[in-house]
């Protein structure tokens, strides 16, 4: 009898054994994948040119960026972009930006464009040139193609100079 017993002890041990080795792959593996997915999207938020493999040019183009960072910098313009509404693909799309100097004055009669960049296919990718509403103020509308994260570049040009920000943003899918 006690021999019965036993074996099914072993087997309990076996199974449990077992089940805590594939919990602890699976754990592993979704450790590996967190962090890939991590570096990935750090990778691409934080350097928006392209992948070119001439270093000297990649050197070059990297220092115009932080060149073009360091200028908006010391401009100390502040831009704020407001979607008053929920942003659902295939829907009109309100946006207002308003546009300050670095003293917190309006900025008039500026130059405003908004690049809605969809990074998984660049033809869903729209521009909109805003219309100036007064007293610092643009606004326009658009229709974004598809649903998810969007990428969202505002450029203000005013007295011979640009600023740009960028903001993330995501799209609802339409209900059926």
């Amino acid at each position: 009898m006690s021999g019965v017993n036993s074996g099914t002890t072993e087997d309990v041990r076996t199974r449990r054994s077992l089940w805590l080795w594939g919990l602890a792959g699976a754990g592993f593996a979704a450790a590996v994948l967190g962090y890939s997915a991590a570096m990935i999207y750090l990778a691409q938020r934080d350097y928006p040119g392209s992948v070119v493999n001439d270093y000297f040019e990649n050197y070059e183009r990297f220092n115009q960026h932080a060149q073009r960072l360091e200028s908006q910098r010391r401009l100390g313009w502040d831009l704020s972009t407001e979607i008053p509404s929920l942003p659902v693909a295939g829907q009109p799309l309100r946006i207002v930006v308003r546009a300050e100097d670095g003293e917190g004055r309006r900025l008039p009669g500026a130059e405003v464009s908004v690049h809605f960049v969809r990074n998984i296919n660049a033809r869903k990718d729209r521009r909109v040139r805003l219309a100036d509403a007064g007293g610092g103020r643009y606004a326009g509308m658009v229709r974004l193609p598809a649903p998810g994260n969007w990428d969202v570049l505002t450029t203000v040009r005013a007295d011979g100079k640009t600023y740009t920000a960028r903001r993330y943003l995501w799209v609802e899918g339409p209900l059926e």
